[in-house]
């Protein structure tokens, strides 16, 4: 959201969204060498993934699982969301774990 558009209360003040945008940059730099990141405290290990959200590079999830970049957690641990998994494969492989139907 422009810091100009009003929001349910009326517009932003500038120091609020410059707080945010600083927050969310910090917040996608620390996860940045992360093998993978959890959602809070869940065991789901996600591809790591940047989107642009009101014109500012967050973290995310590579399968959207999430849409609160700061609920995202570091993780050593080895990628194991079947939907993240599912993005970086070759067209007509099978997702890893899920049954193939023949159509």
């Amino acid at each position: 959201m422009d810091s100009t558009d009003p929001g349910p209360q009326g517009p932003l003040p500038q120091p609020t969204v410059e707080h945010l945008a600083s927050v969310l940059t910090r917040h996608r730099e620390e996860l940045a060498g992360a093998g993978g990141v959890t959602i809070g405290p869940g065991e789901v290990v996600h591809a790591l993934a940047t989107h642009l959200w009101a014109g500012v590079a967050v973290a995310a999830t590579a399968c959207h699982a999430t849409v609160d970049p700061l609920r995202l957690r570091a993780t050593s641990g080895k990628v194991n969301c079947r939907r993240c998994l599912g993005g970086s494969r070759r067209s007509g492989a099978p997702i890893p774990g899920q049954t193939h139907l023949d159509l």
